[in-house]
This record gives structure tokens, C-alpha cells and sequence, in this order.
């Protein structure tokens, strides 16, 4: 009994204990996160705060919501450690709305309808948050607030990060209880007065991060910035009338030997004109150990010359985006900032929006949006990072300034001006490429970024200096033709070019950059000359190559070796170009995971890059493709491809996005491939059978065909052929004409066992007696030569063929031929060849078709023994043979 007593008083705990949190789960995303238990409601529609918050819960997200009260003891069973309740509809809050959130260490409360007044924030409100850390109540400062002022936060002892509203009378007195506040933000929805008061910050002295930015601020006291001895960031961005004048002198009152970070950007009228960077305006800051510094948007023209030398030399990472730099010598003197490694001179001469009459914020941001975030990527390699010290002198960290150096004007002869300053050498010889002057460099830069500079002009033959650039962005300007070569830059490893509306590469342009890993040319006019590089020269030194983009190129075809050197790539990008066939050389590459061939105009892939996917797949490198954005084919011929693509062992990305089209034109999608195989299969099997008996049936067709017709002219053909090959020896004329003087009178056709009948009777008569000229084959035919040769050059040299015709001549093989000889020659040449002599009677049946056809139209004479008979016999032969 007491053991089911404690069953089901578990059950009972466990029940009150998770039904609240399945409750808030049903509408929010709950999940456990490294023992944290996270709920996320942000973008749910709420109206109000969920009223059953699990003890247990760390961090609740509320955001993006509707929420306009926070209840009262709603908290009071919970040990939130983090409450964002950002972007809602909070319009006042009240006595007990954080109770019970005493371990809270994070709140966030911008972007609501809290206005800075008694009303919004009652006296006591945040006594409950003895451990929060960082605050945020940005963004709540309304239009109609007459007299706001700061809540009270005295309560917040622990309070390290305060991002809140600026308020015109910018008195902070009532900060003085927070001791160990170190981040002191006001850039949400800044209205502080024109002029910033020495006495505005007399009460905090702590502060290590100040953010003034877009507070519309047009002057600031001399020593306001003399109270934060720990200052190591401070940002006066986007006060555009703040100017450079009053701002440099507001900061040669800043004594902190902590400090970093300074942000001076867009403090110059956004449609100022002749921005020029003074001398005297750098020799304030010289003394401040910033190592980054930026001064974008500020539209400057020209930084003076003597002013280079008074750059603080400690600075890392020097930021001069949108502004409207003209060429001039300070532009050499930057090599003199020796521990310079990331400059940031991007997007120069850019149109500002007249309607804001300022850069804002989201306007900045969108510069940003490019492959890679420059200033992060330089904070890999600065050698001080914000939260360090570097090593600085004694001197250096104790030094303070008097009143009287606070305002005594600067002397030239204090700025340590051209009397010190290195000589420098002519510009004009730095740009003459043809002098191969040696570019000048900060020894120590390591990030370039000169992207969307309007930079127009070809990159002729260059040298560098001794550097240590490992990363340039040049894209996005008119770079149209790279000549090269580039000497110089032995240690750099990306560069981009993207975007120059470049259409020629020098063979040698890209010859020294041995180390280069990454390679973007994309979205330029590069077919004809990578079309054009057969051999693989333009790129063929870039052996240590791993990434390469050359997308948006209009390529059509690319060439075999075009990447021959390439031995260690690992990504290629040619999208957005026009192939049609892949044809370029990828089996040396071992380590390439990743090709992307979207939005081209490819219908399949060819079974050599297909054995590269299975020997990556086999090598444990399985190749990733991407097709998508262009129509495959979906046919029998292209069965073979659409199984491998099924068979995983290349990954095919967003697959079941792909399309292709079968042989009737129809568009199928790929995400049902199983079912297109299957239902080509079966397609094929009978196409292919069809495709079988049909080619055979065509085959024997012809060949019967070919056959009847080669028997049905088999005497022409032979004729035809020794004819040929006579007149290619020369050894008769190609046409007999009436003038033709012939060889022989007649070519007497005989059985062998006939013989006699020639060798006594037609020897004696037409020779002896008539003075004819006979052929007789065992006379007169040339030993050696072929018999058919032979028969050949004896019709063609005799005036007429006599054939004796007998039953011997019908048996015997040559006599026929020479028969057939005779009469293609009678049809060819249009003469009367042939005279027969019957000497046998013989059955019509048993004569050949020709040969009766040939009796039946011309006359044939009748040999006889009888002696009348024998001389009208020997007559008309005679006649026959010397007529026409």
C-alpha cells in the first residue's frame, strides 16, 4: 500500500512538473541544448506570455510577437538565465514584472513602445535583476516624448552592457551607481542635443566600449573624453555634422593607453565636397594606440601628404570604404604604415541616396553582402586582439596631455612633416609600367580589399615590393584585360576579379601566383580565350589551386586540358555559363568534391566524368554535383545516365528539383527518378527489340539488293574495272572515235578444243589471203597478264569479236566472258562488235538470253564445209569485218 502511495505521488510530480512544459511546447519550439532548456516562441503570434513557463527553462525567446503586458509574479516560478521580449507592443511595465527572475543575466527589451518616463518604468521595476549583466531598451524612445528620462537602474549593480536610447539632455548622473558598467551603448534611436558636454560622463569612469553612433551630435567638449582612462572602443559614426576638425580635437583629449577600436566613419555631410584628411587632424589621434581605425564614408578626396607620418602607427586594420580618394603621392606613402595588415579601400565613388541625406545603417549593410566578411577575416591574423594589450612603452601608456597642448594650434614644424618624412618616389614611375618601377606595399599587409573601386583600365606588366599580401578583392570594377605578368605577390593565396567585364588573360598573367588557393573570375567575358587555350597555359602554374569560380562567363565548350595544372582542386564553379557537352579533364584531380554546373544548358553527363564520380565514391571522396536549373533529357539513349545519377554514388544537390524532358517534348520531374527509370526501361526493351528487326530486315534487304544488282551488272562492273585500270596504265585511249586506228581487225572468241577451226581455216583466209590482222589468245595475248586483262585489251583493241559459237564455247567459262566483254563493249561505245559464227546447230533452249537476244538482233552467218558454200562463207565474213 504505501509502495503504490509513492507510485503515484511520482506520477502526480512528474505529471505537474511536464504537463506545463508540453503545454508551451505545443505552440513553441522547446529544445535541450547542453543541459540548457531553451523554449523559443519568437514569430508565434502571441498576445501575451505564455502562462506556464517550466521551472527548469534557461532562455525564452519571445521576440517578433504581440505581447503588450508583461502580468505581474508571471516569472515567479522560473530561473531564466536569458528573456528576449524584443519587438513586441510593451507600452509600460510594472512594479512586479521581473519578480523572480533574480538569476537573470541577459534582458532584452528594444523595439517596443517603452518611453523613457516614470510611467514606462516604474521606480523600482528592475530591483528584482541583482545579476543581470547586459540590458538592452534601445529603439523605444518615442516621437512624442516631451521630457524622457533614464529609468532607474541603480538597482543593477551587476549591469555590464547597456544599449539604451540617447535623450537630448544626455546627463547621466543617475548611472553613477553602476560601477561595474563597462559597455555603454546609445545607438538605437540616438536624439541627444547638438553638443555633447564634458559633464555628460563625469559620473561613469569605467567604461570601456562607447557607442555614440548616429546620435546627431555636431559638437563635442575638448575634455569630454579625458574621463574613460579604460576606453578601448569608441564609435562617433554617422553624426554627419560632427565633422573631422571637432572631432580630432575631442579626441586628442583621450588619454587611455587601452585604446583599440576607433570609428570615425560617415562624420562628414554625406554630399560634401573637397574632403581633404589634414594634417593636424591625424597629428591628434597620432598618440592613441588604435590598431583598427575607419573612417568609411566621409566622401575625402585627397589625405595630405604630411599627414601619413602622423597616422597612429599601431593601426592593424585601416577601413576607407565610400569615400572619393583621387590619386596622389599619399597614396605610396601608405607603405610606411609598417604594422598595417588589413586594408579595407572598397566601394569608392558611390552614389549616395538624397532622400536620406545619409548612409544609413541598412544602406552600409547591404555592402556587405559579398562571399566573404573582410573584416572577420582579417581578425584572424591581427596580432592584438581587442581584449589584449600590446606592448607598449612606458612612456607611451603614462603619457597625458596639459590644457595648454589641448589647445594650442600645431605647427608645421611639430608634424614632423617632408623634413622627416621618407623621399618619396615619383608616382608617375610607380604607374609606368614600362619603367618596372616596384610597387610599394606595407611590409606587414596581408588583406587588400579593393572592390567596386571604378577602377578602369587593363592590369598591364606589375611588380610588388617585398609583401606579404595573402588575400586581394579586386571585383566588381573594369580590370577588361589582364596582361601581366604580376611579380611579386609570392604569399598570396585568394584573389578575386570577378566582374571586371574582363575578355582577355595573358598567357603569363597568372604565372607567379604559385601559392594562389583561391581563384574567382566569375561573371566576366572569358569564352573566346578560354576557349581558345587548347594547351591549358593561362592557368597551368596554379598547381596549388583548391577553389575555383569561373561561373557567368558565357563558356560554351571547354577546353580538355584548360586545366591540366590543376592537381589539388577541390571545388569548381561553372555555373550560369552555356555548356552543352562536358568535355574538360578532371581525372587527375584526386581531391575534387565539388562541382557545381548549375544553370547551364547540359542534357546529360558523359560516361568518363561519370567513372571519375564512382572512383571518387571508391576513394572515399564522394564527388557533390549540382545540375539544377536546366532541362535534362529523359530518353532511352540517356537511360544509362539517369541509373547512375540514381545509384548514390555521386551526390546530385537539390535533386528532386531537377527537370527533363522525354522524346515527346514533355517536362518530367526528377523527384519521382525511380518511376522515370522504370517506365524507360520497359520503353527501351520494346524500342530496342523494334530497333533490332528492323536493322536486320534493313540489312538483309540491302544486302539482297546490293547482291541483284551486282550480279545483274557483274559483267559492266568487270568490265568497267579492267577498263579502268587500262586507262590508268595508258595502255589505250579513254574514248574510240572514227578515227581510232585499231590493233587487230578482228578478236577471234574459241573453245580451246575449237582451235583448229582458227589455226586452218581463218589463218589461211583472212590473214594469208584478205591481209587481216587476227588476236588469237594463244598467239597474241600477253604472258604474265591476267586472262581477263587480257580478253579486255583484245575487244578493246580488235575492230569487231568473232564467236564461234559451238557447244564447246557454250561450256567453256572465258568464251562467255569474252562474249559479255564484247557485248558491253558494242553498249558502251555504241560500235558493232560482234559477228557470230554458227558452226554448230544448237537448240535455242540451250542457248544463253543474251546470246539469242544478240541473234535475234543482228545477223549471224552459218559456217559450212560444202566448197560453193565455204567461199560465201569466207566473203561475208570478210565483209563483216571491214564494214562500219
Amino acid at each position: 500500500m504505501l509502495l503504490l502511495k509513492i507510485v503515484v505521488f511520482s506520477l502526480t510530480v512528474i505529471d505537474a512538473i511536464t504537463s506545463p512544459q508540453d503545454s508551451v511546447c505545443e505552440t513553441c519550439l522547446c529544445l535541450n541544448h547542453q543541459g540548457q532548456f531553451i523554449i523559443d516562441c519568437s514569430n508565434k503570434n502571441l498576445t501575451e506570455i505564455p502562462p506556464d513557463i517550466p521551472y527548469n527553462t534557461s532562455t525564452l525567446i519571445l521576440k517578433d510577437n504581440h505581447i503588450a503586458e508583461i502580468k505581474d509574479y508571471i516569472f515567479s516560478n522560473t530561473k531564466l538565465v536569458n528573456l528576449d521580449i524584443s519587438k513586441n507592443a510593451l507600452n509600460n511595465l510594472s512594479q512586479n514584472s521581473f519578480y523572480g527572475l533574480e538569476s537573470l543575466i541577459t534582458l532584452n527589451l528594444q523595439h517596443n513602445q517603452l518611453d523613457l518616463d516614470n510611467k514606462s518604468y516604474p521606480d523600482d521595476v528592475f530591483k528584482p535583476l541583482v545579476k543581470l549583466n547586459s540590458l538592452d531598451l534601445s529603439s523605444n524612445l518615442g516621437k512624442y516624448t516631451r521630457n524622457p528620462t533614464y529609468p532607474n537602474l541603480r538597482h543593477l549593480i551587476s549591469l555590464k552592457n547597456l544599449k539604451i536610447d540617447g535623450i537630448p539632455n544626455l546627463n547621466l548622473e543617475d548611472f553613477s551607481h553602476l560601477q561595474n558598467l563597462t559597455h555603454l551603448n546609445f545607438s538605437g534611436n540616438c536624439q541627444t542635443a547638438d553638443i555633447v558636454f564634458i559633464n555628460s560622463f563625469h559620473h561613469i569612469f569605467n567604461i570601456e566600449e562607447l557607442v555614440l553612433s548616429q546620435c546627431h551630435i555636431r559638437y563635442i567638449d575638448n575634455s569630454t573624453f579625458s574621463m574613460f582612462p579604460r576606453l578601448r572602443f569608441l564609435d562617433l559614426s554617422f553624426n554627419s555634422n560632427l565633422g573631422f576638425d571637432r572631432a580630432s580635437m575631442a579626441l586628442f583629449s583621450l588619454n587611455s593607453p587601452d585604446m583599440r577600436v576607433l570609428n570615425l566613419s560617415a562624420i562628414v555631410d554625406t554630399f560634401a565636397v573637397g574632403v581633404v584628411i589634414s594634417a593636424l587632424h591625424m597629428y591628434r589621434l597620432k598618440h592613441l594606440n588604435i590598431t583598427e581605425f575607419y573612417l568609411d564614408h566621409n566622401r575625402f578626396e585627397l589625405i595630405e601628404t604630411e599627414a601619413i607620418p602622423q597616422i597612429p602607427k599601431y593601426i592593424q586594420l585601416f577601413s576607407m570604404r565610400d569615400n572619393r580618394p583621387t590619386y596622389g603621392a599619399y597614396l605610396i606613402g601608405l607603405e610606411n604604415m609598417m604594422n598595417l595588415i588589413c586594408l579595407d579601400a572598397s566601394y569608392q565613388y558611390m552614389s549616395h541616396n538624397p532622400v536620406r541625406h545619409l548612409v544609413s545603417s541598412q544602406y552600409v549593410s547591404s555592402y556587405s553582402k559579398s562571399r566573404y566578411n573582410f573584416h572577420e577575416l582579417c581578425s584572424s591574423d591581427l596580432t592584438w586582439p581587442r581584449h589584449q594589450n600590446p606592448n607598449f612603452t612606458e612612456k607611451e601608456q603614462s603619457r597625458t596631455l596639459s590644457s595648454s597642448e589641448l589647445n594650442t594650434p600645431v605647427g608645421k614644424g611639430d608634424l614632423h612633416g617632408h623634413s622627416n618624412f621618407p623621399a618619396l618616389r615619383s608616382f608617375h614611375d610607380i604607374l609606368n609600367p614600362k619603367l618596372s618601377v616596384p610597387i610599394p606595399v606595407p611590409p606587414n599587409l596581408k588583406y587588400a580589399n579593393c572592390s567596386y573601386c571604378v577602377l578602369s583600365y587593363p592590369i598591364p606588366k606589375m611588380r610588388f615590393e617585398n609583401n606579404s599580401v595573402k588575400v586581394i578583392d579586386l571585383s566588381t570594377n573594369i580590370l577588361n584585360k589582364w596582361i601581366g605578368p604580376v611579380t611579386g605577390l609570392d604569399d598570396l593565396e585568394w584573389l578575386s576579379l570577378s566582374n571586371n567585364f574582363c575578355d582577355y588573360i595573358g598567357d603569363t598573367f597568372f604565372h607567379y601566383f604559385s601559392n594562389l588557393r583561391e581563384l574567382y573570375i566569375a561573371s566576366n567575358f572569358l569564352a573566346v580565350v578560354l576557349e581558345a587555350d587548347v594547351n591549358g597555359n593561362i592557368f597551368r602554374n596554379l598547381q596549388n589551386l583548391e577553389f575555383f569560380d569561373i561561373s557567368d562567363n558565357k563558356i560554351r565548350v571547354l577546353p580538355q586540358k584548360l586545366l591540366r595544372g590543376q592537381v589539388n582542386l577541390r571545388s569548381l564553379h561553372l555555373s550560369k555559363n552555356i555548356l552543352k557537352l562536358w568535355t574538360l579533364d578532371i581525372d587527375h584531380m584526386d581531391d575534387l568534391q565539388y562541382i557545381d554546373l548549375s544553370s547551364n544548358q547540359l542534357t546529360s553527363l558523359p560516361v568518363k566524368f561519370r567513372n571519375f564520380g564512382d572512383q571518387q565514391y571508391i576513394k572515399n571522396k564522394q564527388l557533390i554535383v549540382d545540375l539544377s536549373y536546366q532541362t535534362l533529357q529523359c530518353t532511352c539513349e540517356n537511360l544509362p545516365f539517369l541509373k547512375w545519377m540514381k545509384s548514390n554514388k555521386t551526390i546530385f544537390l537539390r535533386r528532386n528539383e531537377y527537370t527533363c524532358e522525354d522524346n515527346k517534348g514533355k517536362e518530367l520531374s526528377l523527384s519521382n527518378l525511380d518511376g522515370i527509370i522504370i517506365q524507360l526501361e520497359k520503353q527501351c526493351v520494346s524500342l530496342t527489340a523494334m530497333i533490332i528487326v528492323l536493322t536486320g530486315s534493313l540489312f538483309v534487304i540491302a544486302s539482297v539488293l546490293i547482291g541483284s544488282l551486282v550480279y545483274r551488272y557483274r559483267w559492266k562492273l568487270r568490265y568497267l574495272y579492267y577498263l579502268t585500270r587500262s586507262r590508268y596504265r595508258g595502255e589505250f585511249a579513254l574514248v574510240n572515235d572514227a578515227e581510232t586506228e585499231f590493233e587487230f581487225d578482228a578478236f577471234a572468241s574459241y573453245a580451246d578444243e575449237d582451235r583448229h577451226l582458227v589455226t586452218q581455216g581463218m589463218r589461211e583466209k583472212l590473214e594469208q589471203e584478205q591481209d587481216l590482222r587476227l588476236c588469237i589468245h594463244h598467239r597474241d595475248f600477253v604472258p604474265g597478264d591476267e586472262i581477263a586483262a587480257n580478253i579486255l585489251r583484245a575487244v578493246r583493241n580488235s575492230k569487231k569479236t568473232l564467236i564461234l559459237l559451238t557447244r564447246n564455247f557454250l561450256n567453256s567459262y572465258w568464251c562467255i566472258y569474252e562474249l559479255n566483254m564484247a557485248r558491253i563493249e558494242s553498249i558502251s561505245t555504241g560500235r558493232n562488235v560482234l559477228i557470230v559464227i554458227v558452226c554448230e546447230r544448237i537448240p535455242v533452249c540451250d542457248l544463253p538470253e543474251t546470246l539469242v537476244q544478240l541473234m535475234n538482233d543482228d545477223s549471224y552467218i552459218d559456217y559450212t564445209d560444202d566448197p560453193e558454200g565455204n567461199v560465201v562463207f569466207w566473203a561475208n565474213l570478210t565483209r563483216a569485218i571491214n564494214s562500219d
